[in-house]
């Protein structure tokens, strides 16, 4: 993947790509001295295609190795799993979701402390961030709240607070 990134970001101060697997320590020690501030770390399209004891090591090291830090998230409901290969994209790529999250609330669990910022479905953006939506995306939400889809329900954007 990094080297897909690389033909596209180039690194800057403020970004650094790493060769590593979320789920290894090794990549907290290039990350760790840059910063004694809390981080935003970008889960997107990652955590629900590892297994379920795989996404609690990479959020236990996440909380161990940079307290403070906020940890944004997408995650999905079990309703992605059981159609995936029904999904209009998801049923082309050869990689399966293995992990879901109906609600994020349950992820406070795994550590005391953890708190959720914020959490939302597609459908349920509050307006000043469904106002930084190009246009077309604003003008499709409603329609897609509408229809009430499982994927659109189910498939939440969250943002936690590791302890």
């Amino acid at each position: 993947m990094i080297g897909l990134r690389e033909k596209f970001f180039t690194d800057t101060p403020r970004r650094t790509m790493i060769a590593a697997s979320v789920t290894e320590e090794t990549w907290t020690a290039e990350v760790a001295p840059h910063s004694s501030e809390p981080y935003l770390f970008v889960a997107e399209a990652v955590l629900p295609y590892l297994h379920e004891p795989e996404v609690r090591q990479v959020f236990g090291l996440l909380a161990d190795r940079f307290p403070g830090s906020l940890l944004a998230l997408d995650t999905a409901g079990p309703g992605f799993l059981d159609t995936q290969e029904q999904h209009d994209a998801l049923s082309k790529v050869e990689a399966r979701m293995r992990w879901y999250c109906p609600d994020p609330a349950d992820l406070t669990d795994w550590h005391p402390g953890t708190e959720v910022v914020a959490s939302h479905t597609l459908t349920s953006l509050p307006d000043p961030l469904l106002a930084e939506l190009p246009a077309v995306h604003q003008q499709m939400m409603p329609a897609l709240a509408e229809q009430r889809l499982p994927q659109a329900e189910g498939y939440r954007l969250s943002l936690l607070r590791l302890p």
